[in-house]
């Protein structure tokens, strides 16, 4: 992950990681792990978690916001979803970006990788 973020010269990449198995993101019983996320990585730069640079959210996120988020940020843009998990929620983030691809000027390309 640090490769990546050392070779995005134009902030073009964002990398999304979410440790699900806290409770939904926001909630008051994940809010301490996320302040202290916070905190180390203003401090120092790193995720506690990962030990890179790319910050990781704490507990499940709302999908439909994420992508929301991204299309706001990125009208007219081909965006790319690289998903890594279980099939459900591949499936689920393969309709959100149908959806949205439709809905919006954002162009979602879904890519899942099996292990």
């Amino acid at each position: 992950m640090d490769e990546v973020a050392e070779i995005d010269e134009k902030g073009a990449i964002e990398v999304h990681i979410y440790c699900t198995s806290v409770y939904e993101e926001g909630d008051a019983r994940s809010a301490l792990i996320a302040m202290l996320q916070s905190l180390q990585h203003a401090k120092n730069g790193v995720d506690i978690g990962s030990g890179t640079r790319v910050k990781a959210h704490f507990g499940k996120p709302n999908w439909r916001h994420v992508y929301k988020g991204i299309a706001i940020q990125h009208p007219n843009d081909r965006v790319g979803v690289f998903h890594c998990g279980v099939h459900g929620l591949s499936k689920e983030l393969w309709k959100l970006a149908s959806d949205f691809s439709h809905k919006t000027s954002t162009k979602f390309e879904f890519h899942e990788q099996k292990f």
